[in-house]
């Protein structure tokens, strides 16, 4: 079982290969036996409701949103403002934004149950046609067969990594400068707020999630 302090190190390495700084003094993640995952039903669940969300804020048809709905069963998967998202007939400019970014979510997610093989580098957005496909070809019954949650151990890799990537990109914000070139900082946000979900850190849900660096 891999230590706190090993994945620290591990992080640390490869932030210094993509010439990202690093911050010594960060904390160090949760150890295993500290981490309870979410079940994977939970987390094809999650995936669903944000496939559709992020449907409509790719302007998805009126019509395609409901039979998603509809085909998923999902009315009591979405959050409260997902569920005020999906019924406004237009969404703000703001919204289309904040929502489309939820790919990356779904991505990673994804990733978790092995339904997509590998996450690079936080450098690019993620391949949203693929997304759409990987979920909407399939019930959720197929979802779930076709997944398998992965290990703690590498779900906390790509956390502590994402943690201290984070941090750099906040750093280079509030200082006003180049965030590295190796880092896409909506992606980096994304993906931490998305692990954080799915390791519960601090027990909270959903819309409540906070990245701390």
């Amino acid at each position: 079982m891999k230590s706190s302090k090993k994945r620290k190190k591990v992080s640390e390495k490869i932030l210094k290969t993509l010439k990202v700084p690093i911050n010594k003094h960060l904390p160090l993640t949760e150890n295993e036996e500290e981490v309870s995952l979410r079940t994977k039903e939970e987390i094809i669940d999650r995936i669903i409701s944000l496939a559709i969300v992020a449907a409509k804020a790719m302007e998805a048809p009126p019509e395609k949103i409901e039979e998603f709905i509809e085909r998923y069963k999902a009315n009591e998967l979405f959050t409260e403002e997902e569920q005020k998202l999906l019924k406004k007939k237009h969404l703000t400019q703001n919204e289309l934004i904040q929502y489309s970014w939820k790919l990356e979510c779904i991505w990673l997610l994804l990733w978790s149950v092995n339904l997509v093989s590998d996450i690079d580098v936080p450098a690019d957005t993620c391949n949203a046609e693929y997304v759409f496909e990987t979920v909407f070809l399939h019930s959720k019954q197929e979802l779930l067969d076709k997944s398998s949650l992965k290990p703690t151990s590498d779900i906390l890799d790509s956390l502590d990594f994402i943690y201290r990537a984070h941090w750099a990109v906040r750093e280079a914000q509030i200082n006003h400068l180049e965030v590295p070139s190796s880092l896409d900082e909506g992606v980096v946000y994304e993906r931490h707020y998305t692990l954080n979900w799915l390791v519960n850190y601090m027990d909270q849900e959903w819309e409540e999630i906070s990245t701390d660096t």
